[in-house]
């Protein structure tokens, strides 16, 4: 799993007394549900212990944060607690082989299969999950070899949770994870959230899902969605989002209380779940035309680990969607300060083309959003000036 933390730089509550049998959500607004998922704990538990502590023990990372130094350490301050607490099972046998299965494969990816299995140590890949969510463990795409090997990563983190006993990190740090259920929950966005996302993307799904993560790397976030029962299931599960203070062990701040983080957090990684598909069916001609508008982000989008013209659109229409949906909320100052962050900072510069077409979709009732999607990026081939405008002076 190496490539995870290139994307970790780039990127910059239960109801039983066992954690690890919780598999209850609390359903605390309209279509959002907040839960800890323990096979997402174990996942990003496998992260630090075979690979991200060992990096920020060998190598001094330093990172500056809206004009902040701060470390590695500091900035992965659990994980690096977690690290140095389980180091000692850094050879284990069953690691090895989980990383070592894994090792090409990112972290939505894993997650997006984990969430649909049943809690570790009793996880199995059944015949109902598609096969799509495990071909990616065959580098030729074997269905027959990406099951085998799926398998074998499935059951070597079984083994590996019954090895670490991981049912006793999960009992120990209850008090932990309330306190992150706590703190999502007072965040989480008004009960109008869910139908300004759905009533602007003119879709809606079965059910949405906020999975935070203590062992998850800090700001890292990811939009995973299957099937289940006819109905799609879309979840955001995300690491802490913002530097973590655990001096004190009565009353830790774990990095889970910004609510405004929150709310954008959730728009923009539900967004995915609405934007790719729409993405994935443009005219696969018009994608090539406009490869080339590519070339002038490439640096600034390659160091956010959006090594890829269709990925980039899929965050530029993420973003949009974001900014307007903020506006529709009465978080225009909000909306605007973020524009300006995307485009001036982040160098998203067809966010304001984008942006201009999806306002006139915004304000149409019956308009399509994949036809207007399809105006925009023909807009951006037809009027892209090449020249970085300030949003704020517009």
């Amino acid at each position: 799993m190496k490539p995870l933390l290139l994307a970790a730089l780039a990127v910059i509550g239960f109801a039983t007394a066992s954690l690890a049998q919780n598999k209850n959500a609390h359903d605390l607004q309209k279509n959002i549900i907040v839960e800890i998922e323990p096979n997402v704990e174990l996942l990003g538990f496998v992260y630090f212990l075979g690979y991200g502590g060992e990096e920020m023990e060998l190598r001094d990372q330093t990172f500056e944060i809206n004009g902040k130094k701060t470390n590695g350490k500091e900035w992965y301050a659990f994980g690096w607690q977690l690290y140095n607490q389980y180091k000692h099972f850094a050879k284990s046998k069953n690691l090895a082989i989980a990383t070592g299965v894994a090792n090409k494969i990112w972290l939505d990816y894993l997650i997006n299969l984990l969430i649909q299995l049943d809690n570790v140590p009793n996880a199995k890949l059944t015949d109902d999950i598609p096969a799509k969510y495990y071909t990616r463990f065959s580098d030729d795409g074997n269905e027959q070899e990406a099951r085998a090997n799926a398998t074998k990563f499935i059951e070597a983190l079984n083994n590996l949770y019954k090895e670490v006993k991981f049912d006793e990190y999960l009992s120990k740090n209850k008090p932990y994870y309330d306190i992150v259920i706590e703190q999502v929950k007072s965040g989480l966005p008004g009960s109008n959230f869910v139908p300004a996302m759905e009533s602007f993307y003119k879709r809606g799904f079965g059910s949405y899902h906020l999975i935070p993560s203590l062992t998850i790397p800090t700001s890292m976030g990811f939009g995973v969605s299957y099937t289940k029962n006819n109905e799609v299931v879309v979840n955001n599960v995300f690491g802490p989002l913002w530097v973590q203070h655990l001096e004190n062990s009565v009353n830790p701040d774990l990095g889970f209380g910004d609510k405004k983080r929150i709310r954008e957090l959730s728009t923009h990684e539900f967004g995915h779940s609405f934007v790719n598909p729409v993405i994935d069916s443009v005219p696969q001609s018009l994608i090539d035309e406009t490869r080339p508008l590519f070339d002038t982000i490439k640096e600034a989008m390659s160091g956010q680990a959006y090594s890829d013209w269709k990925i980039c659109l899929y965050e530029h229409f993420v973003r949009a969607g974001e900014i307007i949906i903020a506006r529709n909320l009465g978080y225009r100052e909000e909306a605007e300060n973020l524009l300006n962050q995307y485009v001036v900072t982040r160098k998203f510069i067809y966010l304001p083309i984008i942006i201009k077409v999806l306002e006139d979709y915004n304000k149409t009732p019956g308009g399509s959003y994949k036809d207007y999607v399809i105006k925009a990026i023909t807009e951006m081939k037809e009027n892209y000036t090449g020249k970085v405008t300030n949003p704020k002076q517009k």
